[in-house]
Protein backbone atom coordinates (compact mmCIF):
# COMPACT_ATOMS: atom_id res chain seq x y z
CA UNK A 1 0.00 0.00 0.00
CA UNK A 2 0.86 3.43 -0.56
CA UNK A 3 0.41 6.44 0.93
CA UNK A 4 -3.03 8.34 0.15
CA UNK A 5 -3.66 11.86 0.24
CA UNK A 6 -7.53 13.55 0.07
CA UNK A 7 -7.35 17.05 -0.73
CA UNK A 8 -10.12 19.58 0.25
CA UNK A 9 -13.12 19.10 -2.39
CA UNK A 10 -12.06 15.36 -3.47
CA UNK A 11 -13.51 11.98 -1.70
CA UNK A 12 -16.87 10.90 -2.93
CA UNK A 13 -19.93 12.79 -1.82
CA UNK A 14 -22.94 11.10 -0.82
CA UNK A 15 -26.10 13.10 -0.55
CA UNK A 16 -28.43 11.73 2.36
CA UNK A 17 -31.52 14.65 2.22
CA UNK A 18 -30.48 17.57 3.91
CA UNK A 19 -27.19 16.34 5.11
CA UNK A 20 -24.21 15.78 2.59
CA UNK A 21 -21.46 13.45 3.33
CA UNK A 22 -17.73 12.97 1.79
CA UNK A 23 -16.09 9.72 2.53
CA UNK A 24 -12.51 10.40 2.51
CA UNK A 25 -11.51 7.16 3.59
CA UNK A 26 -14.13 3.33 2.76
CA UNK A 27 -11.80 1.49 3.78
CA UNK A 28 -9.70 1.08 0.78
CA UNK A 29 -6.25 2.31 2.34
CA UNK A 30 -6.90 0.59 6.14
CA UNK A 31 -7.55 -2.86 5.29
CA UNK A 32 -10.95 -2.56 6.43
CA UNK A 33 -10.07 -1.16 9.44
CA UNK A 34 -11.27 2.27 9.59
CA UNK A 35 -13.79 4.70 7.35
CA UNK A 36 -13.47 8.31 7.56
CA UNK A 37 -16.28 10.87 6.26
CA UNK A 38 -17.48 14.31 6.77
CA UNK A 39 -20.89 15.57 6.99
CA UNK A 40 -22.68 18.77 6.67
CA UNK A 41 -25.55 19.30 9.00
CA UNK A 42 -27.62 22.49 7.86
CA UNK A 43 -29.09 24.24 10.81
CA UNK A 44 -32.40 22.82 13.01
CA UNK A 45 -31.41 19.43 11.28
CA UNK A 46 -31.49 16.38 13.04
CA UNK A 47 -29.91 12.87 12.69
CA UNK A 48 -31.09 9.58 12.77
CA UNK A 49 -33.82 7.82 15.12
CA UNK A 50 -31.86 7.25 18.65
CA UNK A 51 -30.17 3.84 17.67
CA UNK A 52 -27.28 1.53 19.09
CA UNK A 53 -24.60 -0.03 17.10
CA UNK A 54 -23.96 -3.72 17.74
CA UNK A 55 -20.83 -4.09 15.62
CA UNK A 56 -18.70 -0.77 15.09
CA UNK A 57 -17.47 2.55 17.00
CA UNK A 58 -18.21 5.80 15.92
CA UNK A 59 -16.28 8.74 16.62
CA UNK A 60 -16.88 12.57 15.57
CA UNK A 61 -14.72 15.38 15.64
CA UNK A 62 -16.50 18.77 15.62
CA UNK A 63 -15.51 21.28 12.23
CA UNK A 64 -17.53 23.69 12.42
CA UNK A 65 -20.52 24.93 14.35
CA UNK A 66 -22.02 22.98 17.22
CA UNK A 67 -24.28 19.41 17.69
CA UNK A 68 -26.08 18.25 20.48
CA UNK A 69 -25.52 14.51 20.87
CA UNK A 70 -28.88 12.59 23.03
CA UNK A 71 -27.91 9.37 24.71
CA UNK A 72 -30.03 7.55 27.63
CA UNK A 73 -28.53 9.32 30.12
CA UNK A 74 -27.77 12.95 28.86
CA UNK A 75 -27.86 15.78 26.25
CA UNK A 76 -23.94 16.34 25.53
CA UNK A 77 -23.59 20.51 23.16
CA UNK A 78 -20.31 19.33 21.34
CA UNK A 79 -18.51 22.70 19.43
CA UNK A 80 -15.83 23.14 17.54
CA UNK A 81 -12.53 21.22 18.68
CA UNK A 82 -14.52 18.41 20.64
CA UNK A 83 -14.25 14.70 19.60
CA UNK A 84 -16.94 12.39 21.02
CA UNK A 85 -16.41 8.57 20.60
CA UNK A 86 -19.36 6.09 20.93
CA UNK A 87 -18.38 2.58 21.85
CA UNK A 88 -20.02 -0.17 20.56
CA UNK A 89 -23.56 -0.48 22.68
CA UNK A 90 -23.98 3.29 23.46
CA UNK A 91 -27.06 4.93 22.72
CA UNK A 92 -26.81 7.63 21.24
CA UNK A 93 -28.06 10.27 18.15
CA UNK A 94 -27.29 13.91 17.28
CA UNK A 95 -28.83 16.91 15.92
CA UNK A 96 -27.87 20.73 14.88
CA UNK A 97 -30.13 22.75 16.75
CA UNK A 98 -28.56 25.90 16.10
CA UNK A 99 -29.00 28.68 12.92
CA UNK A 100 -25.62 27.92 11.84
CA UNK A 101 -24.66 24.80 9.99
CA UNK A 102 -22.41 22.31 11.07
CA UNK A 103 -19.42 20.21 10.05
CA UNK A 104 -17.94 17.03 11.59
CA UNK A 105 -15.60 14.23 10.64
CA UNK A 106 -17.03 10.78 11.48
CA UNK A 107 -14.99 7.68 12.06
CA UNK A 108 -15.94 4.48 11.55
CA UNK A 109 -14.11 1.08 13.17
CA UNK A 110 -14.62 -0.61 10.90
CA UNK A 111 -15.74 1.00 8.19
CA UNK A 112 -18.76 -1.51 6.91
CA UNK A 113 -21.15 0.96 7.87
CA UNK A 114 -20.49 3.36 5.50
CA UNK A 115 -22.71 0.92 3.02
CA UNK A 116 -25.13 1.94 5.62
CA UNK A 117 -25.05 5.24 4.01
CA UNK A 118 -24.61 4.65 0.34
CA UNK A 119 -27.97 2.26 0.71
CA UNK A 120 -29.94 5.13 2.47
CA UNK A 121 -28.57 7.65 -0.25
CA UNK A 122 -29.70 5.52 -3.40
CA UNK A 123 -33.18 5.56 -1.46
CA UNK A 124 -33.63 8.96 -0.58
CA UNK A 125 -32.80 9.76 -4.68
CA UNK A 126 -35.26 6.98 -5.34
CA UNK A 127 -38.15 6.94 -2.90
CA UNK A 128 -37.66 10.50 -1.17
CA UNK A 129 -36.95 10.73 2.69
CA UNK A 130 -37.21 7.38 4.51
CA UNK A 131 -39.87 6.34 6.98
CA UNK A 132 -39.10 5.48 10.57
CA UNK A 133 -39.92 1.97 9.79
CA UNK A 134 -37.86 1.87 6.27
CA UNK A 135 -34.51 3.37 8.25
CA UNK A 136 -35.04 1.30 11.12
CA UNK A 137 -34.32 -2.16 8.83
CA UNK A 138 -31.93 -0.54 6.65
CA UNK A 139 -30.12 -0.04 9.88
CA UNK A 140 -30.76 -3.45 11.14
CA UNK A 141 -28.70 -5.01 8.46
CA UNK A 142 -26.01 -2.99 9.34
CA UNK A 143 -26.22 -4.49 12.86
CA UNK A 144 -27.79 -1.15 14.16
CA UNK A 145 -31.10 -1.00 16.34
CA UNK A 146 -33.19 1.46 16.49
CA UNK A 147 -34.15 2.46 20.05
CA UNK A 148 -37.48 4.99 19.36
CA UNK A 149 -38.07 7.03 16.69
Amino acid sequence: MSITVVKPGEGRTIPLGPIQMVVQEDGTQTRETLGIAEFDVPPHTSGPALHIHHAHEEGFYILEGELEFLTEQQTVRASQGTLVMVPIGSVHTFRNPTDKPARFLNTFTPPFYIGYFEEMSKLIQTDGALDPHQAAELMARYKTEVVSS
